[in-house]
C-alpha cells in the first residue's frame, strides 16, 4: 500500500525541510493529543513533552536511569526531605529566570489542577529558598525523583498572563505559536533555551491516530519524523535508505484489566484459564515485529526478574481442567461452557482501532478452550472505567513512565487508587507496595518489585498480552534521533534536518 501510494503522490520531502521565512523546518506526527496543552490537566503533560514544550525538574534517559534536567544536583537529608538546586541560567519563554519560588508556585499550580498531582508524588510541603526548592514529603518514599519526572510536573509559569490550554510558558526548546485541539501544534525554537538554542526554527506537530496513515504521510514527505507506524509497514522503511527506522523496547504492555465488580471474574480459577487460552508466542507472531511477547507485567529490557518469573503462558489442557474445576463444561455441545445455565462469556471492550487484528486472535483462542468473547470497540472507554460498565478492558500501560515501578502498581492494583478502575484488591501486594514506597536503594526495590509482580501473576490480576516496542521512524535527512523506552520522549533541541 505505501509503495503504492508513491506512484499517486508525488510530494517533495525537501519542501517541507524550509520554513515558510527560509528557516529550517520539521514536520512531526503523533499518535495521540490530549486535550489541551496545560501540562497539569490529565494525561496532557504528556503532549508537551513530547513536543519539546516543557520540562520537569529531573528526567529519565534510554537505560531508564533518573538525571538532572531543570534541577541540576539534589540532596536528601533524611527520609521525608529532598533539596533540590535548580540550574543557574534556566528562563522561561517569555524570558523570566527560573528560580526556586517559580518552581514552588508551579507544583502548587499542578496540585490544583488535579488530584493526581498530589497524591503521586506524596509531597506535604515545599519552600523555596533562591535557587533551592525543598521538598518534604508525608511518609519516606523511594519513588519520589522517579515520579516527579511524569510530565504533569512540568514546570510553567504559573504567575504567567497566559491561556496555558493553548500557550502554556514553559522551559522547553521550543515555545507553541499555535494550537488546534486534537490537530495540530505550531513551534518555534526559543532561542534563550538554557542547553543551546536548536538549529531548526520552526516545527509542525500533527495528530494523526492511525498508524497507517501516519506511515503514508511520512512516506509521501508530508511528514519528516513519526512516532509509530502500523507494524506491517515497517519492514518497507526498512528497505528503503530514504528512511531510517529507530527501534528500542519501549516500557508500553497492551493489558487486558479484568472487571472485579462481575462474579464470575471473581474466580481466580475463570480468569487462569482465559489466561491459558492466550497463545502469547502466536500472537506476537500475528502482530509483527512491532511488538514483542509481554506474560509479565514490567518488560524484558527492565531490571525485574523477567527471566525469573513464571509469566503467563498457553495451556490449554490447564485452561481446560481450571473451568472444570470452576464448575464450567459444555453440557449443550455449542463449543462454550456454561454453568448452572449461564455461559461463560465476557465483551471485551476497547477503543484502539489498532487492536482489532489483536483481539479477534485473542477472540478464537478463547474459543478453542469454550470461552465465549464478544468484542466492543467505542469511542471512548473513559466512561466504560468510570462507571465500571465493563466485563474486559483491552488498554496499555506505560508501565515504567517515570523509570521506576512504583507508578504503574501504586495506580493500576494498589486498593482504593484513584486509577484503580477495575477495582482490584489484594492486601499480600497492597503491603510490598507500601513496603517499596519506604524503600531506597536500588537493589532492594528490584528485590520488591519482582515480589510484587510474583504475586500478580500468581493472582491473575490482569493479562500482559504483548509490550509495545517504540518506532520512531524519519526520512533520512532527519538527524540526531534518540529513541527512548518511554515514548513521552520525542521531540528535544538537538533534533535536527539537513
Amino acid at each position: 500500500m505505501l509503495t503504492l501510494l508513491l506512484t499517486l503522490v508525488l510530494v517533495s520531502a525537501s519542501v517541507i525541510s524550509v520554513s515558510a521565512e527560509g528557516g529550517k523546518h520539521i514536520n512531526a506526527a503523533l499518535y495521540w493529543f490530549g486535550t489541551s496543552l496545560d501540562p497539569a490537566v490529565e494525561w496532557d503533560g504528556w503532549t508537551t513533552c513530547r513536543a519539546g514544550i516543557t520540562e520537569t525538574l529531573v528526567t529519565v534517559n534510554e537505560n531508564y536511569e533518573i538525571v538532572p534536567l531543570l534541577a541540576d544536583s539534589w540532596e536528601q537529608t533524611d527520609d521525608t526531605t529532598w533539596n533540590m538546586h535548580i540550574r543557574e541560567g534556566v528562563t522561561f519563554h517569555n524570558g523570566k529566570p527560573v528560580d526556586g519560588e517559580a518552581v514552588k508556585k508551579s507544583f502548587e499550580r499542578a496540585f490544583a489542577t488535579q488530584e493526581r498531582a498530589v497524591t503521586a508524588a506524596k509531597i506535604e510541603s515545599i519552600e523555596a529558598d533562591g535557587q533551592n526548592v525543598i521538598f518534604k514529603t508525608t511518609e519516606p518514599f523511594g519513588a519520589f525523583l522517579a515520579n516527579i519526572s511524569e510530565p504533569m510536573y512540568s514546570i510553567v509559569d504559573a504567575d504567567a498572563d497566559t491561556d496555558f490550554a493553548s500557550a502554556p510558558i514553559a522551559t522547553g526548546p521550543y515555545m507553541v505559536t499555535g494550537f488546534e485541539v486534537n490537530t495540530f501544534i505550531e513551534l518555534a525554537k526559543y532561542d534563550g533555551y538554557w542547553n543551546g538554542a536548536s538549529d531548526v526554527d520552526t516545527i509542525t506537530v500533527k495528530n494523526i491516530d492511525d498508524d497507517s496513515t501516519r506511515g503514508m504521510a511520512l512516506q509521501s514527505g508530508e511528514m519528516d519524523i513519526v512516532q509509530r507506524v502500523a507494524w506491517t509497514d515497517i519492514p518497507v522503511f526498512e528497505a528503503d535508505d530514504q528512511f531510517v527506522v529507530y527501534n528500542t523496547q519501549g516500557a508500553r504492555t497492551r493489558i487486558l484489566v479484568f472487571n472485579y465488580r462481575n462474579e464470575m471474574l471473581q474466580d481466580l480459577n475463570v480468569r487462569k484459564a482465559i489466561i491459558a487460552s492466550i497463545d502469547y508466542d502466536a500472537l506476537a507472531g500475528v502482530l509483527g515485529s512491532g511488538v514483542s511477547k509481554a506474560g509479565a507485567p514490567y518488560p524484558a529490557s527492565a531490571p525485574y526478574g523477567y527471566d525469573e518469573l513464571e509469566k503467563q503462558e498457553y495451556d490449554p489442557e490447564a485452561a481446560a481442567a481450571l473451568l472444570a474445576e470452576a464448575g464450567y463444561e459444555d453440557a449443550d455441545g455449542n463449543g462454550y461452557v456454561e454453568k448452572d445455565g449461564q455461559e461463560l462469556a465476557f465483551t471485551i471492550t476497547y477503543e484502539n482501532t489498532g487492536y482489532t487484528t489483536m483481539l479477534e486472535a485473542v477472540q478464537d483462542m478463547a474459543k478453542q478452550c469454550g470461552i465465549h468473547f464478544e468484542l466492543q470497540q467505542v469511542d471512548s472507554i473513559s466512561d466504560f472505567k468510570d462507571n465500571g460498565n465493563y466485563d474486559i478492558v483491552a488498554t496499555n500501560w506505560q508501565v515504567l513512565s517515570t523509570g521506576d515501578p512504583q507508578w504503574f502498581l501504586d495506580s493500576m492494583y494498589k486498593t482504593g487508587s484513584s486509577s484503580n478502575f477495575a477495582q482490584y484488591s489484594n492486601e499480600e501486594l497492597d503491603a510490598v507496595i507500601e513496603k517499596l514506597a519506604q524503600t531506597f536503594d536500588i537493589e532492594g526495590r528490584e528485590a520488591l518489585t519482582i515480589e510484587a509482580e510474583k504475586i500478580l501473576l500468581a493472582d491473575a490480576a490482569s493479562i500482559y498480552l504483548v509490550g509495545e516496542n517504540n518506532f520512531v521512524v524519519a526520512n533520512a535527512k532527519v538527524q540526531n534521533v534518540v529513541p527512548y523506552p518511554i515514548d513521552y520522549y520525542f521531540i528535544d533541541n538537538g533534533l535536527s534536518i539537513e
